[in-house]
């Protein structure tokens, strides 16, 4: 199954690339992206560590200072299987960060942030919060992300984009201390 998206996802991606005509961007003002993809959440808890793949999503948010540089609030999130406290549940790797993002090609671009690295409940798996505090509890800690992307279409107001995100975070949990890393790729849009 994950073959079949993978291949499909590249294929669209190829065609779409080809397709383009040679109008280029104009990247000014305010920036608004959203990508989603998958990831894979490495994870040493105090007790155990743990892999999951599963969903990877990003939302972010900031001003164009000149054509090759932008200054964004991102937020990353890669889900994940929690089995420690409760009932096994998804929850979210994520960071919170101030980020800037630098195209050094017209199409080639890298982002970098540093920031707060969250632990936090994915809402549609929520169960009894009123009778389970543990259902809503976020946690905290350090978070940074970077990234490395290409543009795959661009149009007048907006691109497309396929992106290889990088994050760590080092939350305390209810159980203790956990850090990990989560690679992602994921495709986005991006308007300007």
């Amino acid at each position: 199954m994950k073959k079949t998206i993978i291949t499909v996802l590249l294929s669209s991606l190829s065609v779409l690339s080809y397709a383009q005509n040679e109008q280029m961007v104009t990247r000014k003002g305010f920036v608004f992206g959203m990508s989603i993809g998958i990831s894979n959440s490495i994870q040493s808890f105090p007790n155990k560590s743990q892999n999951d793949i599963d969903f990877g999503l990003g939302v972010k948010l900031g001003y164009m200072i000149n054509p090759n540089i932008a200054i964004l609030l991102t937020t990353n999130v890669s889900g994940y299987e929690y089995s420690g406290i409760g009932r096994t549940r998804k929850r979210d790797f994520g960071v919170l960060a101030p980020s800037v993002q630098y195209w050094f090609k017209e199409r080639f671009w890298v982002l970098g942030g540093i920031g707060l690295g969250v632990d936090a409940p994915v809402f549609f798996d929520i169960k009894n919060p009123d009778t389970n505090k543990e259902e809503t509890e976020y946690h905290s800690g350090l978070g940074i992300v970077g990234a490395i992307g290409y543009d795959i279409y661009q149009g007048k107001k907006f691109t497309i984009d396929l992106k290889a995100r990088i994050t760590y975070r080092n939350v305390n949990i209810t159980e203790g201390k956990t850090n990990g890393v989560s690679p992602s790729l994921l495709i986005g849009i991006n308007f300007y």
